[in-house]
């Protein structure tokens, strides 16, 4: 080693005579510091930087606009539900493989959000989902629903108000609009209006990213 080398003449000239005592002592000190220097810097190169701390997951943008969706039809629904029914909504469309738009406009016209929603025909919460027609599939769905009330869940209403859509578009050859008359048993208005309220929402999502690329551009 390069240090070695170093420290013996250092040594070596202490040794030497009583008159060159001062300069040896002087080179040798040097030397010393030089080699303490040198293993500080090589312990702080070697010396393993801290871990950066893992960014948090980003929101899926849609999952936004949706829970704005959400809110604004319904205002009494509270903050914490409409973002829970949005995560949902993005969970049971990636399941199915369906646009999650679509899924949060069927909400919003067949329930107006509301969980607690129940029409004259037997159709239950935020998908309207009909028990007399699907009773026996959803319990072999989910064990734990027992009776019709229990689609008043807003997780297991949108999971399987998202299955019977996403049947409702393999019939209908994943075509949207004819599956939303399937789905809604060939109601036109309600076709259109969720057909109209997907457009919006995409609509949002383009203007969010040209304007995220134009502040990447202002950078």
């Amino acid at each position: 080693m390069k240090t070695n080398k170093l420290i013996l003449p250092a040594i070596f000239l202490l040794l030497m005579t009583e008159a060159s005592f001062s300069a040896a002592k002087n080179e040798a000190l040097s030397v010393i510091r030089e080699i303490t220097a040198s293993q500080v810097s090589s312990s702080r190169k070697a010396s393993p930087k801290p871990a950066r701390k893992a960014s948090s997951p980003e929101i899926d943008p849609r999952a936004r606009n949706i829970y704005a969706l959400f809110t604004k039809v319904n205002p009494k629904l509270d903050q914490a539900s409409a973002k829970k029914y949005a995560e949902i909504v993005i969970e049971a469309a990636g399941k199915y493989k369906q646009d999650p738009y679509v899924i949060a406009a069927i909400i919003v016209h067949e329930s107006t959000v509301n969980s607690k929603a129940l029409s004259k025909g037997g159709d239950y919460g935020l998908m309207q989902v009909r028990w007399k027609v699907h009773e026996k599939a959803i319990k072999q769905r989910f064990p734990n629903v027992r009776k019709a009330g229990d689609m008043f869940d807003a997780r297991t209403n949108i999971m399987f108000g998202t299955e019977i859509f996403s049947d409702c578009m393999r019939k209908a050859g994943n075509d949207a609009a004819k599956g939303l008359m399937r789905y809604s048993a060939g109601n036109t208005k309600m076709r259109d209006k969720v057909i109209a309220t997907v457009k919006e929402l995409r609509a949002q999502d383009n203007a969010m990213k040209t304007i995220s690329i134009q502040k990447k551009k202002g950078k």
